[in-house]
């Protein structure tokens, strides 16, 4: 069986362009989708005519402590130039207890940066007059409730980013192994593979020695990319990771499985070279890798969906994650794949060993 792995390692090493191929294309496709959604910092043009540049700064610092707005001061004529120019819809002006806003057209984020900056000047302003009637008295502000809050909107970017992270990447890993399993293939149609099957090496340690590469790949490309794609979208939603690497190795097992199958039904190379784009794209899509489920509204569709490996593993996740789930509510998807595996399998080796009888 160790012989049989290491075999399939360094075969898979001396040619890795594929592997290379296929991580590139996750990591571009992920950061194509997933790279424009949300997270991005509202950018705010700013002027002033009447205050000093210490009042400016002091404006400046004390509305640019949001995490979602920044205020840049430019100058007058500039930012006059650039709303005429139609570069940005609106800007601010500062006064020192009170502002104002050059609106060049309506935009959807002008509420919310007005919202923003009268909180700021009110506070201020309450501060001021508090002062004045106290002036003995020295006023501080301290935060005595601190609250950690985030939007529907940043959330559900999160969730659409995990979602796509996840769908590209088990997408392009069914790629990387079923056409690594051509190899596979190309031994059952050489001979080699009946020569193996009928020597006195144990099939259970052939198929096992074979299962065992293909598993480790695909465990192996789907923590790299994950990894690299969470730092690269700054994910950090708390994600199950018990469930998570329960329903990854369910359903590496479960591709696996299907390229048995598709081996044991290709009649030649050219034949299969065909088949797995067909199939790995249209579970893909089916599955709700490129769009989310939610979309659709036809019954048919929906009950396909469900039995397409990549919905089970990527909504297993992102579900197990987002509601929070215990080790036994999220098993579904896990006995979904193991079913669909044992499926696979047992048809792909009783029709792989009927061949391999037949050609003796």
């Amino acid at each position: 069986m160790l012989t049989i792995f290491f075999m399939q390692w360094k075969r898979t090493l001396k040619s890795p362009l594929l592997l290379i191929l296929f991580f590139g294309l996750t990591i571009l496709m992920v950061n194509v989708v997933a790279g424009t959604q949300g997270g991005q910092m509202l950018e705010v043009a700013a002027y002033s005519e009447n205050l000093s540049e210490d009042q400016i700064q002091e404006k400046l610092d004390r509305l640019n402590q949001s995490d979602t707005i920044r205020i840049h001061l430019k100058e007058k004529d500039q930012v006059e130039e650039d709303i005429k120019m139609d570069k940005y819809g609106f800007a601010l002006v500062l006064k020192e207890d009170n502002y104002q806003i050059l609106v060049g057209r309506e935009t959807q984020q002008l509420p919310v940066v007005d919202q923003y900056v009268r909180r700021v000047y009110s506070e201020e302003n309450r501060l001021s007059r508090f002062q004045e009637q106290s002036p003995e008295q020295v006023i501080e502000v301290k935060e005595h409730l601190l609250l950690n809050a985030s939007s529907l909107s940043d959330t559900g970017n999160s969730i659409v980013n995990l979602s796509v992270m996840l769908g590209m990447t088990f997408y392009f890993t069914i790629f990387s192994i079923l056409f690594l399993m051509t190899d596979l293939f190309e031994d059952k149609r050489n001979g080699i593979w009946n020569r193996l099957i009928f020597s006195p090496v144990s099939k259970v340690k052939i198929y096992l020695g074979h299962l065992l590469f293909y598993v480790s790949l695909g465990i192996l490309q789907i923590m790299i990319l994950i990894t690299l794609l969470s730092q690269m979208l700054s994910l950090d939603l708390n994600i199950n990771y018990p469930i998570a690497i329960l329903i990854v190795l369910s359903f590496i097992l479960c591709i696996v499985s299907l390229g048995i199958l598709l081996i044991a039904i290709a009649k030649s190379s050219s034949g299969l070279m065909v088949l797995i784009p067909i199939i790995a794209t249209s579970t893909a899509m089916l599955g709700g890798a490129f769009w989310p489920l939610q979309v659709i509204n036809n019954r048919f569709l929906l009950f396909v969906a469900e039995w397409m490996p990549i919905k089970q593993a990527v909504y297993g996740i992102v579900e197990a994650t987002v509601q929070n789930k215990s080790f036994f509510e999220a098993i579904q998807p896990v006995g979904i794949l193991l079913v669909m595996s044992l499926f696979f399998m047992s048809i792909g080796i009783n029709m792989m060993e009927r061949v391999s009888e037949s050609q003796l």
